[in-house]
């Protein structure tokens, strides 16, 4: 029992404060503490007097040490003050065109939070070396020799960290970070067959709350399983919904300790979000394609980024998709832990469909989301992922061929001719050979 609080409790701390954009800051403001308090006392036990003497002009009183700090903690609070509030007033305006999702990791990324925490850390810094001065002791001529030093950096830091704003306020950069983590949680798990998952089992766990599937480690369900020899069946793939109460897992062979590691591991998010990859990312990919091709912005070239890196996800998922009706095993090709995967084409292409309405007034979009599928196709092990596939090539020529010019309409011809494509008669349609 204790081991549990001690384990939730190190969770909790590592997930909300050390994970979120306030952790870092408020670490850096409790290791100041001790950082301000050593140097105080060094500076009573002879650095403040060396100062004096090897720096005349150094020689302060107690009296000019206290304005000295104040004016260090006004610029301090006035610049993290003023970072702040540029920092929010430029991701909003930024994410008011194309998604305010995109706010929370913009924010969250590590210059943003590393800028906040040193401006905070240099305030508390300043506070306890204010508290340092007085008539009847020695003046701490190190300690604000220090503050000085580490706010010059800061300041030198600041101009790059308003650079990495600019930069991680261009939707680009998201795109592609979204896109680059769309296909990493899929990888050539060895699969074996085992029995059927739908049996009976000797006991289910329920989910303790409800929300998302979101990111879990499976290779940790497997271990858990193979040490207490038994079999774990997920009842839902990543990223769909459960309720509370519904069952999470099917189990047999284990007991309670085995329930505790699946509801660890399966962590349920109250939103979605792009951290797990799969669904995550791609409806954020979607959205933000979606909101591009919109008549209040028209922005191709941001369409266009989107598909190039939904295409990349495609391909990467297609390339180590899991077998569907296969079973995950140990290092011994024990079938150990078993995922409901009904496939990455079927699990997107609803929120893939929303794109192809999307693109159809653009071909030039349109034409690229047509390579993507292309490429993916290449990579499907599946018969029925490269069908659907072809389909859903013939979608999308469909729908952009009603709007394209003539230059458009032979570049998308061209594309269908290499998918084995062939137009329909009246040239609107396709069909599919």
């Amino acid at each position: 029992m204790l081991q549990d609080i001690i384990r939730s409790t190190g969770s909790f701390v590592a997930n909300r404060l050390l994970a979120g954009i306030w952790g870092p800051s408020l670490a850096a403001m409790i290791l100041m503490l001790p950082l301000a308090l050593g140097m105080g006392l060094w500076d009573r036990s002879g650095l403040s007097d060396g100062i004096a003497r090897i720096a005349p002009p150094l020689a302060f009183d107690a009296a000019a040490a206290s304005d000295h700090f104040d004016a260090l903690l006004t610029v301090q609070i006035a610049i993290l003050g003023l970072y702040f509030s540029i920092t929010l007033l430029v991701l909003t305006l930024a994410a008011s065109s194309l998604g305010t999702r995109l706010i929370e990791r913009w924010i969250a990324r590590i210059e943003i939070r590393f800028t906040l925490m040193q401006w905070m850390a240099l305030v508390t810094l300043s506070l306890m070396g204010r508290f340092f001065v007085a008539e009847d002791v020695v003046v701490p001529r190190g300690l604000i020799l220090l503050d000085l030093a580490l706010t010059l950096a800061a300041l030198g830091w600041l101009g790059f960290g308003y650079h990495r704003l600019a930069r991680t306020a261009h939707v680009d950069t998201s795109v592609a970070d979204i896109g680059e983590t769309l296909a990493r949680d899929r990888r050539d798990w060895p699969m074996c067959d085992g029995p059927d998952p739908t049996r009976s089992p000797d006991h289910v766990v329920h989910a303790t709350s409800a929300g998302y599937l979101g990111a879990f480690d499976r290779q940790s369900l497997i271990d858990a399983a193979r040490d207490a020899g038994a079999q774990i069946a997920l009842r839902i793939p990543d990223g769909e919904f459960l309720n509370e109460g519904d069952p999470l897992a099917h189990v047999w062979g284990a007991g309670d300790a085995l329930d505790r590691v699946i509801l660890k591991t399966c962590e349920m998010t109250a939103y979605r979000n792009d951290h797990p990859t799969g669904p995550f990312g791609l409806t954020l990919l979607v959205e933000l394609a979606a909101r591009a091709l919109s008549s209040g912005i028209n922005d191709h070239q941001t369409a266009a980024t989107c598909v190039d890196w939904i295409g990349q996800g495609l391909c990467g998922s297609l390339r180590n998709q899991m077998r569907r009706d296969g079973w995950l095993a140990d290092d011994d090709g024990r079938a150990r832990l078993h995922v409901p995967d009904s496939g990455i084409i079927p699990q997107w292409r609803p929120y893939l469909t929303v794109l192809h309405r999307a693109t159809a007034p653009h071909p030039f979009v349109a034409g690229r989301l047509m390579d993507a599928y292309i490429a993916a196709r290449k990579r499907a092990r599946d018969d029925r992922d490269h069908a659907d596939l072809t389909d859903m090539i013939g979608e999308v020529a469909q729908g952009a061929l009603r709007s394209a010019t003539p230059f458009e309409r032979d570049a998308l011809t061209a594309r269908m001719t290499a998918a084995d494509i062939a137009p329909a008669p009246t040239g609107t349609g396709v069909k599919t050979g």
